[in-house]
């Protein structure tokens, strides 16, 4: 028997599976049917929308978006395309899991979700889909809790990883629990659909991790839980379980290149600062460099906080992202090890243009004091049926004013991003194994894999899918641009060099000079002068 897994990718709030990263459902899919005595081919949706479906017996779809985002690595599948896999499907049997098992909604912000399960799929799931599945595929019902269930699945659907088309660049997202600790749930959140917070064994990530390393993945994200901080603790952090948690993987993944998490409640690390501020210390002394504590804060304004059972109010937050730039704020090659992120949204009730004021002049607040903050999304909230922001709203689409949202965007990128880049990583800082996505003009794109991995341009065409090291020579609102190291100034033509510190109008000065066998020989023949740092970049290799 054969069965065909199409990877729609998945974007929910503490789950995500678009490339580079491949999220944990198609991996516990491929587990359980292994478990049933099933074969199976895994492709992705931009695999099907450019060679079709595979013929097989039992089609498993997998999508849902139930956040608002914008995709580089892949485009996630469609309401619509849902639909026509599943019609061109000639099998016995299709499957459909994730959000879209339960929503129809498009990708984007501003939007309301109807809840509707798909007519065209023999069977819709995605809360405890893996339990469902297995009586589906077997017959037979899994009678232990569904943490017993995924720690077989998990470990036997490792290897689905390497039919990936990113693979071996690809960024696994492990599972530490679902649901939400917070007694009082925010208005707009799915999370908390899933029930209450329950945290996944450490023993059974680091088996998974162990046999997604051995399956040749090398990174690694930390996710699928609404609050990172609350691993194992619920009401009290524990310290020590997510000590246990980091040590193991490094024991089981010693050559990782990536060990990142995700989602981190403000609120509660506020509620627990000293037990917090150890757990931050844990995860910045076994992470790696560049990682980002997605914070939900939403809004700094009073109203819109309590009108929506949000986290935090504004003097706390500034507390929370004080003590984590305290604890994370050390840097390797110029790169930080741990930093706070900032989630903002709008269409809340109670927001006014009043909201808009307050949010800017509080990221002003933060800039101002010195602090850093990765980055801070802005998004249009979405509607989902069974949310408190749902009902009152009677199903009607979120409002938002749309012109002061576009200039509140517009001014947070222009002076907020564009600083807080410059501070966050200044010229000289390095970044390592930089994997080249697209060109635009004479300029490659790329990113190092990581948790909202960093978009950086260089000035010159370099092949796709290649690996570069890079050093940063330039900011802008949300992207950098860097030179790829080793530089070879003998080399390297006017377009490259005219972005070295210290070169810049000088280019055809150092081409018409050519070649140099030093630093003191370039020095002598273009009285130019590198900074410090960049001099420790350039190489006079002929």
């Amino acid at each position: 028997m054969k069965a065909l897994i199409v990877d729609g990718y998945v974007d929910e709030p503490a789950h995500f599976g678009v490339p580079p990263y491949i999220s944990a459902y198609p991996r516990y899919v491929a587990g359980l049917l292994k478990m049933a005595g099933y074969d199976f081919f895994y492709d992705t949706i931009e695999g099907v929308r450019q060679h079709g479906l595979k013929a097989a017996d039992i089609l498993v779809t997998v999508g849902g978006v139930t956040v608002p985002g914008n995709y580089v690595g892949g485009i996630p599948m469609t309401v619509e395309e849902a639909k026509e896999i599943s019609k061109k499907f000639v099998g016995s049997k299709s499957i459909i899991i994730g959000s879209m098992g339960q929503y129809e909604v498009e990708r984007s912000g501003g939007v309301v979700a109807n809840l509707k399960k798909f007519e065209e799929y023999d069977f819709s799931l995605w809360y405890d889909y893996e339990r469902k599945l297995y009586e589906i595929l077997t017959g037979k019902a899994w009678n232990e809790n569904r943490y017993s269930l995924v720690k077989v699945a998990s470990a036997a659907g490792a290897e689905v990883i390497k039919k990936h088309p990113n693979f071996p660049d690809l960024m696994c997202e492990i599972e530490l629990g679902m649901g939400c600790e917070k007694e009082i749930k925010c208005s707009f959140c799915t999370e908390p659909l899933w029930g209450k917070s329950i945290s996944r064994p450490v023993d059974d990530v680091i088996e998974e991790i162990s046999s997604l390393y051995k399956s040749g993945c090398r990174h690694f994200r930390l996710g699928r839980i609404s609050n990172i901080f609350a691993y194992m603790g619920e009401k009290y952090p524990d310290p020590k379980a997510i000590e246990a948690l980091y040590t193991g993987i490094r024991s089981v993944a010693s050559d990782l290149m990536t060990l990142h998490t995700d989602n981190a409640n403000p609120g509660y690390i506020y509620s627990h600062m000293k037990e917090s501020e150890s757990i931050a210390g844990t995860i910045s002394a076994y992470n790696t460099p560049g990682d980002v504590l997605s914070m939900g804060i939403e809004s700094f304004d009073p109203k819109v906080i309590s009108m929506n059972n949000l986290k935090i109010g504004k003097d706390q937050a500034f507390d929370v992202i004080k003590m984590i730039n305290g604890v994370g704020g050390s840097r390797v090659e110029g790169i930080p090890k741990l930093l706070p992120g900032i989630n903002l949204l709008y269409g809340l009730m109670g927001e006014t243009k009043e909201t808009y004021k307050i949010n800017f002049e509080t990221l002003m607040k933060i800039l101002h004091a010195n602090l850093m903050v990765r980055r801070v999304n802005i998004r249009k909230v979405m509607a989902f049926p069974q949310t408190p922001l749902f009902e009152k709203l009677n199903g009607r689409e979120p409002k938002t004013d749309e012109r002061m949202y576009a200039h509140h965007k517009f001014i947070v990128r222009k002076e907020f991003d564009h600083e807080m880049l410059k501070r966050v990583f200044p010229s000289g800082s390095i970044f390592r194994d930089v994997i080249i996505e697209y060109h635009e003009g004479k300029m490659s794109y790329g990113r190092k894999i990581g948790t909202y991995a960093m978009l950086v341009g260089i000035p010159k065409i370099l092949s796709l899918r290649s690996h570069v090291d890079c050093v940063v020579v330039d900011h802008g609102q949300r992207s950098l641009t860097v030179l790829p190291i080793p530089l070879k100034i003998n080399k390297e033509g006017y377009d490259m060099l005219k972005w070295i510190p210290g070169i810049g109008d000088s280019s055809s000065i150092v081409i018409l000079k050519r070649p140099f066998n030093s630093m003191q020989e370039f020095v002598q023949k273009t009285n130019l002068k590198f900074p410090d740092w960049m001099s420790e970049m350039v190489s006079f290799e002929r």
